[in-house]
């Protein structure tokens, strides 16, 4: 997360750089100022880069200085009255360092029409004659009485030009600004809700594994009575789905061969308390695939199957298949139902198991719970990258 806001912070600070070096070179392409090597006119290009600094420098200021102090800080009318003095004193800056050739009316007027008269203001005429040939020009003194004053106050014509380019360093620096800040907030918002799954996720997994331990235990203490080495072989059985569980479950994925390897001994634990009048089929694939799924994806509909699924009055049944097709890997379950199960408290784990198929995979996996005909079936679908 950190690396990435320093990857986006460099990348805002380069966008910068470009477009200051742009604006900082334009003054070399003048091609009015380009004769040829020996003939550039250094003047005026450090002249253009005396115009620029004060700009350059409300960039500094506003970007890293009133930006991220006062208008991210929601501090928007502190922002808006220091924008505004630096606003004005850079205008300020910026007409002061005009030369008196940059003023309007100063610059000879280009072109074929006028070409004679820009030949003539730039010929050493004496002062009155140059004020006869043109009386407009600026720095003669006004008569009163031969020109009308146009009336009232006029802001210089030069300050319009100079307020705009202000205005649009600003508004560019704040689009590039909030934009970089946006893509920040966007990538901190998926890191915290990515980090608030994993943590759901490791509090349901850690309420699954007590729940199926706590039905475990139960069958063990029930066998102790009836059959002693039927009871150590169950803890045999034990040991070893309490090494996957506590090992290999506690990782984010886990490899398919050991989730099924899980749940044929889970199958097994169950054989040794239940008589042979319980009809339990395992279907799986011949081959497995290297391939990585959760863990503790299957074992609560399966558990339920045993807890729920079970008379011993009654011939009952659990059919477990799993199929590998298309990308995707089918688990159905079916086992026999009783109507005076359905009042009995079904735990946590089906519930749990809900929400985190919601998490992993969103709306990418079909869970379908079908309780017909004395007949409870669960087909699970989740993908996999084969």
């Amino acid at each position: 997360m950190e690396k990435q806001e320093r990857r986006l912070q460099l990348l805002e600070n380069f966008i910068y750089l470009i477009i200051w070096v742009v604006v900082l070179v334009m003054p070399l392409w003048d091609t009015d100022r380009f004769k040829g090597p020996s003939e550039f006119d250094w003047e005026s290009a450090f002249h253009a880069w005396k115009m620029i600094c004060p700009l350059l420098i409300l960039f500094l200021v506003n970007n890293y200085i009133l930006l991220p102090f006062l208008l991210v800080r929601k501090k928007s009318w502190l922002y808006l009255l220091f924008t505004i003095c630096a606003i004005g004193l850079t205008i300020i800056v910026s007409i002061k360092n005009m030369s008196a050739q940059d003023m309007p009316g100063n610059r000879p007027p280009w072109g074929n029409n006028n070409r004679e008269q820009a030949l003539e203001q730039r010929s050493p005429m004496i002062p009155e004659k140059r004020l006869r040939a043109n009386p407009q020009m600026p720095g003669h003194r006004f008569n009163p009485d031969s020109q009308p004053n146009p009336g009232g106050f006029r802001l210089p014509p030069f300050i319009a030009p100079h307020f705009l380019i202000v205005i649009l360093i600003i508004g560019v620096n704040m689009a590039i600004k909030f934009l970089f800040k946006s893509i920040r907030d966007d990538h901190r918002m998926k890191s915290l809700e990515k980090q608030t799954s994993e943590a759901e996720l490791a509090y349901l997994k850690h309420q699954i594994n007590p729940h199926f331990f706590m039905n475990t235990l139960n069958n063990i203490h029930a066998l102790i009575d009836i059959d002693k080495e039927k009871a150590q072989k169950t803890v045999l059985e034990l040991s070893k789905i309490m090494r996957y569980v506590l090992y290999d479950a506690s990782l984010p994925s886990v490899p398919l061969e050991k989730e099924i390897h899980f749940l044929s001994n889970y199958i097994e634990l169950m054989k040794i308390r239940y008589t042979e009048q319980v009809d339990i089929r395992i279907s799986l694939p011949d081959e497995i695939p290297n391939t990585q799924i959760p863990p503790l994806l299957f074992i609560s509909f399966l558990e339920n199957a045993f807890k729920h699924g079970i008379s011993y009055k009654s011939e009952s049944f659990i059919h477990l298949s799993m199929k590998i097709k298309d990308q995707e890997l089918d688990c159905l379950i079916v086992n026999s139902y009783f109507e005076e199960k359905e009042t009995e408290d079904t735990g946590i784990g089906l519930d749990n198991t809900r929400k985190r198929l919601r998490l992993l995979y969103d709306t990418n996996y079909t869970l379908h719970i079908e309780n017909k005909d004395d007949q409870y079936r669960v087909l699970l679908i989740i993908p996999i990258q084969l």
